[in-house]
């Protein structure tokens, strides 16, 4: 199969971040269109396992190292945007936020975003992890990690690895019982986004909840 041709502005980007870290002499460009080549986009660049930049870049510590830490600056500046307002009124920065953490990760993980009564993002919290394609959801745990923050609101996330974020049986049960339990608590589950590769899927906007 043949590979997807590299993308103008991502060639750009990742050739100027390459121009910068890498000693002078090489060639950034064509750097950046194998690793283009190999990972599809520059945000599966950045997202990358550290052992196939590794291999992609041939061992170029300083790609290795920097990326990551490129990666992990960008989320830390969307985490501070989202916190700044109501975050059920910001769905579009939310959606991006939660696809820039998320939407690599190789195995599933359950996490919990906590809001205060006037949904400004308390705490985002990652509270299981699982397999490839399951993970371990305790309602308890949840209830408790809320209250001992005096959330009032939470929206509920986790990630499908590899596929298509469309919520399953399973998905939607769990998030009914969650939000039976929040609601003799005195508190709202607001939303439950899934997030695959590529895309997310919002129970609030599919009028699951």
């Amino acid at each position: 199969m043949t590979a997807p041709s590299a993308d103008a502005d991502d060639v750009g980007l990742l050739s100027a971040i390459l121009t910068l870290i890498l000693p002078s002499g090489g060639d950034p460009a064509g750097l950046a269109r194998a690793m283009l080549a190999r990972f599809g986009t520059a945000g599966a660049v950045f997202a990358a396992d550290a052992d196939e930049l590794s291999a992609a870049v041939e061992g170029r510590i300083q790609v290795v190292v920097t990326l990551p830490l490129l990666r992990e600056a960008a989320i830390r500046l969307m985490r501070t945007r989202i916190r700044q307002g109501n975050l059920l009124a910001s769905h579009d920065a939310l959606m991006a936020y939660l696809q820039a953490v998320l939407a690599r990760d190789t195995l599933e993980q359950f996490r919990v975003l906590f809001l205060d009564r006037n949904a400004r993002l308390i705490a985002d919290e990652v509270l299981a992890q699982g397999t490839i394609d399951q993970t371990p959801v305790y309602p308890r745990e949840v209830m408790r990690r809320a209250i001992r923050l005096k959330a009032s609101e939470l929206i509920l996330v986790h990630n499908h690895p590899g596929w298509n974020p469309m919520p399953s049986r399973e998905d939607i049960a769990m998030t009914r019982r969650l939000e039976q339990i929040a609601t003799v608590l005195g508190l709202a589950v607001r939303d439950h986004v899934i997030v695959g590769n590529g895309g997310a899927t919002s129970f609030r906007q599919a009028g699951l909840l």
